[in-house]
């Protein structure tokens, strides 16, 4: 695996260990995602995954240079400022949409490309120092490896990236010629983006470099066409537990609106004024909700307060379905005065289902499943009981055909050893003495067990928001 190279340590026996694995490298969320949609079933498969990196179609040396990149970027954002950060960004998203940069950005622009030229042959610099250095061990196959992957990346960064970079300087600027390098560039920035999200917090500047990209790629598709695009249908629970397997992923959650507001959207470079916010009671009763940041909301669904202006929020109670991109755990301020975390989810839009609620669909699902139920329990106990009196007739049968069998054997035998003396009375004699008897009345038991059912009373309980539930996110967005 990679490991985050400090420019200052020249013998860090971990600097490019993937060297010496014959293991191929695999991206950590997509190492987890077993039962993600395979990539390739999607018509856009950036847009269903965001921030991974597809490794399948690759040689053994192209991943080492990948990697390598990944950790070059890694060392450049650490001795970056936001700002700088920011600036990276906003100056690859112009350079894929071929816009052409104004003067000042221009200026900010060339000074920060000259930093992270530098950075870059510091960068190679000490690989080849690590390589080289005895504490490492690499074997000679290793360090050929490690030596070949370096002069690829110098090569690819003089003739393609750097000429990539200084081209948006240009006027006019051919950056069309240069897009296989800027999309490449903006996965390696994706990637790191996504690794620096952490869950249970609150909102960072850090955040902001996944937060706006995701919705950068949610602002380029239609609603259905996001819709197709979703990995899983999840619950609260999920994502409270798998964070890192669902982060960057777009997903489906279904549940009840219970609060709903406007704010508005700091200064950005997507020209977003303010947010559509809807807290989701979860389907499956879990006290955890869903906070959802969409772009957009459905046709005719109720215009939103804006939480800081108005200084309301509204509660709808209408069922909905979101498909978004799962961002972290966010960790929030709630009525209680307590500190909560939720899963906090970026869409663009969601289905809304006015008039719907989430006690009539738990109603009509316990009803199917009791009728289920009872389907399951009583044809097989009905079937057990028809086999158990089958089985007690049949025996009833064998054994009085066998009691006969024996009686009438029996009798022959005890027959066989008589005198002629002894003999009784003939067959019609028999049946004369018969006739002279009274003949018992045969009685019919026709009584049965009767079966007792105790009913038990299913009430719905009316879901009803608890204020402990009702947390309502910070306003710091």
């Amino acid at each position: 695996m990679g490991v985050v190279l400090a420019i200052e340590k020249v013998a860090d026996p971990n600097t490019f260990s993937f060297f010496s694995s014959s293991e191929p490298l695999v991206n950590q969320s997509e190492a987890n995602t077993t039962d993600a949609k395979p990539k390739d079933t999607f018509q856009y498969p950036g847009l269903a995954h965001y921030g991974t990196f597809n490794t399948g179609e690759l040689s053994q040396t192209e991943l080492d240079v990948h990697q390598t990149y990944l950790d070059l970027w890694k060392v450049i954002f650490k001795r970056l400022t936001y700002n700088q950060k920011k600036l990276v960004v906003d100056t690859l998203r112009k350079a894929r949409q071929k816009t052409l940069l104004n003067d000042e950005h221009k200026t900010t622009w060339w000074d920060l490309y000259q930093e992270i030229d530098e950075l870059f042959q510091k960068y190679v610099q000490q690989v080849l120092l690590s390589l080289n250095a005895s504490e490492n061990a690499f074997t000679d196959s290793q360090k050929a490896r490690g030596m070949a992957v370096v002069a690829t990346l110098r090569q690819q960064w003089n003739d393609r990236h750097r000429k990539a970079f200084l081209e948006v300087l240009e006027q006019p600027a051919n950056t069309a010629q240069f897009e296989q390098e800027y999309r490449f560039t903006q996965s390696i920035i994706d990637q790191l983006s996504v690794s620096m999200l952490e869950d249970h917090s609150i909102f960072s500047i850090n955040d902001d470099l996944a937060w706006f990209r995701m919705l950068e790629q949610l602002q380029q598709y239609r609603y259905p066409v996001i819709r197709q695009h979703s990995t899983a249908r999840v619950s609260a629970l999920e994502l409270g537990t798998q964070q890192s397997q669902f982060r960057g992923r777009l997903i489906t959650v279904r549940g009840e609106i219970r609060r709903a507001y406007r704010v508005q959207a700091q200064d950005n470079e997507l020209n977003l004024k303010q947010y559509n916010v809807i807290i989701i009671k979860p389907t499956g009763g879990t006290l955890v909700p869903f906070v959802v940041y969409s772009l957009e909301t459905p046709k005719n669904f109720p215009r939103l307060p804006d939480k800081n202006l108005d200084g309301e929020l509204l509660d709808i109670g209408d069922v909905v379905e979101v498909t978004g991109y799962f961002f972290k755990s966010w960790a929030h301020p709630g009525d209680d005065g307590k500190m909560h975390s939720s899963p906090l989810l970026l869409a663009k839009n969601f289905d809304w289902f006015k008039g719907e609620r989430l006690e009539a669909t738990a109603s009509q699902k316990r009803a199917d499943d009791s009728l289920s139920g009872w389907v399951i329990i009583t044809i097989p106990f009905t079937l057990a009981i028809l086999i158990t009196v089958g089985v007690y007739i049949a025996s009833i049968w064998n054994n009085d055909d066998s009691r006969k069998r024996s009686v009438r054997n029996t009798t022959e035998n005890q027959m066989s050893h008589l005198n002629e003396d002894e003999v009784g009375p003939s067959v019609l004699e028999a049946l004369g003495e018969l006739a002279l008897q009274e003949i018992p009345v045969l009685k019919k038991n026709n009584s049965t067990d009767s079966v007792l059912s105790n009913k038990k009373d299913l009430t719905s309980a009316s879901v009803k928001a608890e204020d402990k539930f009702e947390t309502e996110p910070s306003e710091d967005d």
